[in-house]
């Protein structure tokens, strides 16, 4: 049993406690099939290749895992993005101030607003169940594109000089963004991780 469910194990990535889970799974149901031989008259060995010709090749179930696996991170994925970037939207919202920016700070906001609302929509895409083709990998890859164009903008703001405001204030801004995007990047980049896993 050891062997056909390392086999199956072995190539695949995604959330650690379903993977464990669903190879839990597996291998009881492995186990039980093993032990029903056992008790019909087959050696170990025999009934352990039988009960594995059943369950199919390891890769075959190892793919169907995948699958599963890759959804799952998915919708992890969905929901850090559908809180984490509104969140951080908000927040510079907020600090931003009520005079006018002027028309190159405007167009940079926008432009950050543009990648935040298509990595949103995508993850309540996901979420709702309206998107399934390529959801890990849309999902990851607009996650990191959203970061980096909203650092890219916010650097761009910083060089015009239109910041403004208490200088702590816009530290504490600075240092709660920069630890909301550590967390989109981080399931950005395990999202597009589990999506480039392929078993053939």
């Amino acid at each position: 049993m050891s062997d056909y469910l390392d086999a199956v194990a072995a190539p695949l990535k995604g959330p650690r406690r379903l993977r464990e889970d669903m190879l839990a799974e597996i291998g009881d149901g492995f186990e039980d099939a093993v032990a029903e031989r056992i008790g019909a008259g087959l050696t170990p060995q025999e009934a352990a290749r039988d009960a594995a010709a059943e369950f199919g090749e390891p890769r075959i179930v190892a793919a169907e895992v995948q699958r599963e696996l890759a959804a799952a991170q998915a919708r992890r994925t969905a929901w850090t993005l559908v809180t984490a970037l509104p969140a951080m939207t908000i927040m510079w919202d907020l600090f931003s101030g009520d005079g006018d920016p002027g028309l190159a700070v405007t167009l940079l906001a926008r432009v950050t607003d543009t990648a935040t609302a298509a990595a949103f929509v995508t993850a309540a895409l996901v979420l709702t169940g309206h998107l399934h083709r390529r959801a890990a990998t849309l999902c990851g890859g607009l996650g990191l594109a959203q970061v980096a164009v909203a650092l890219g903008c916010s650097a761009a703001i910083g060089a015009l000089g239109e910041g403004g405001g208490p200088a702590g204030l816009w530290a504490a801004l600075i240092a709660a963004s920069a630890l909301g995007s550590a967390v989109v990047v981080a399931s950005s980049a395990r999202a597009l991780a589990v999506a480039r896993t392929r078993i053939a």
